[in-house]
């Protein structure tokens, strides 16, 4: 499983640098986020790398992305099967989305105080969380993998010339592995790489 994110990662760094010549077709941002569910709470890294597939101005896009969001599960994950604190504390969210631009950040040349975006996709997670009691007659685990239908908005602001991203996130569980879990809540923020609310005289 880590090799398949790894491998997804690459992919998406791989992308973002053949892509940086086109500066209105490309953009990126870096942050971290918070993501939520039944007896789990994690927190890491986020990297948002996105290509502007059809770009009506400089202030609205449609584009298509990722937010890879690496990092830890807090707290201790406990199994009564073996006793002891799972050895496994990686997490890992990645939504593949398909969003709508709009305002600050929509593009590099927005120049645009405030902005938001929307969007849908199909996303993955896997980590580990806190269970009290695991036996053969329960579905509980203190695995999380966790795939479905994944949306996602927020709001983009500015801090003096900079651009700033608040996001917000869920993930929905369409898979079996782990039926006590509807799906995984997120938030986080982000700094728009590259993004000026002025442009340059």
């Amino acid at each position: 499983m880590f090799r398949l994110y790894a491998l997804l990662c690459a992919g998406c760094f791989l992308i973002s640098v053949a892509a940086q010549a086109q500066s209105r077709l490309f953009s990126h941002a870096i942050g971290g986020g918070l993501f939520s569910c039944n007896n789990f709470l994690g927190g890491g890294i986020v990297y948002s790398p996105r290509l502007n597939m059809i770009c009506f101005s400089d202030r609205s896009t449609l584009s298509a992305g990722a937010h890879i969001g690496v990092g830890t599960s807090i707290g201790d994950n406990y199994n009564s099967n073996t006793g002891g604190n799972s050895t496994s504390i990686f997490m890992a969210n990645i939504p593949f989305l398909l969003t709508w631009n709009y305002g600050n950040a929509a593009t590099k040349q927005a120049f645009t105080k405030w902005g938001f975006f929307m969007g849908a996709g199909y996303g993955f997670h896997n980590s580990t969380r806190s269970v009290e009691f695991v036996d053969d007659e329960e579905v509980t685990t203190n695995q999380v993998h966790v795939s479905g239908i994944a949306l996602g908005a927020g709001i983009r602001l500015p801090v003096s010339n900079h651009s700033l991203g608040i996001r917000f996130s869920y993930l929905f569980n369409n898979n079996r592995y782990n039926p006590d879990i509807p799906g995984i809540a997120g938030i986080g923020i982000d700094y728009n790489i590259g993004v000026r609310i002025r442009g340059t005289r």
